[in-house]
């Protein structure tokens, strides 16, 4: 699996980014020292490849390199940087001259949720540098299940990350129920796992 640094893709790709980069509480700043003239080139994916080792992340490994900006303490985000998190895919630094695109694994699905219980923000695709959720550094308890089989696939006690989030790789093209339970609070929602679905749930509310 390579990675491959790509100029704009296609109006219907281009479009679904944007609409998922600006939507309240995922948005990443745009960084002015990133855009370049009308025509002009950057040298290929060397500025977002360079941010990511800066955090002593690895593109070459797309699972570490999602998980390990999941987990990013907030207060250690880089100003400037935007990165996300697609069905099939992880752009580094997208619209940008120097967008770099890192394929995920074809068999797996990455979703990171963020349960809240008073404040919440909507979301279609993860932004792990720049969503941030109510429940920080929450103990919970998460459970997924297939509905249709009944197979459990996680149960487990997890502490949110520093964001708000915690996230989870599901098979894909798959129908699933995520449980959370926090606090007394519980909650669940059914999730899809398509090449068009959410990788950001943050509908999940605990009451």
């Amino acid at each position: 699996m390579g990675i491959s640094a790509a100029p704009l893709r296609a109006v219907l790709a281009a479009s679904a980014v944007a609409v998922a980069l600006v939507l309240t509480g995922c948005a990443p700043a745009a960084d002015p020292a990133l855009e370049s003239p009308s025509g002009a080139t950057a040298e290929t994916g060397s500025g977002a490849l360079a941010a990511i080792a800066d955090l002593g992340l690895d593109a070459a490994d797309p699972a570490a390199l999602v998980e390990g900006l999941d987990a990013l303490p907030v207060a250690d985000r880089p100003e400037g940087l935007s990165v996300s998190v697609l069905p099939s895919e992880v752009r580094i630094q997208p619209e940008q001259p120097d967008e770099l695109v890192v394929p995920l694994d074809g068999d797996r699905f990455y979703l990171s949720l963020a349960p809240y219980r008073e404040q919440t923000h909507p979301c279609t695709f993860h932004v792990p540098t720049s969503c941030l959720g109510e429940l920080q550094n929450a103990d919970i308890q998460l459970r997924i299940t297939n509905p249709a089989t009944g197979e459990v696939l996680l149960d487990e006690a997890r502490t949110t990350a520093d964001n708000g989030f915690t996230g989870v790789w599901l098979p894909r093209d798959g129908e699933f129920l995520v449980e959370v339970a926090s606090g007394g609070d519980a909650g669940s929602q059914l999730v899809r796992t398509g090449a068009e679905d959410p990788t950001c749930l943050t509908t999940l509310q605990l009451s």
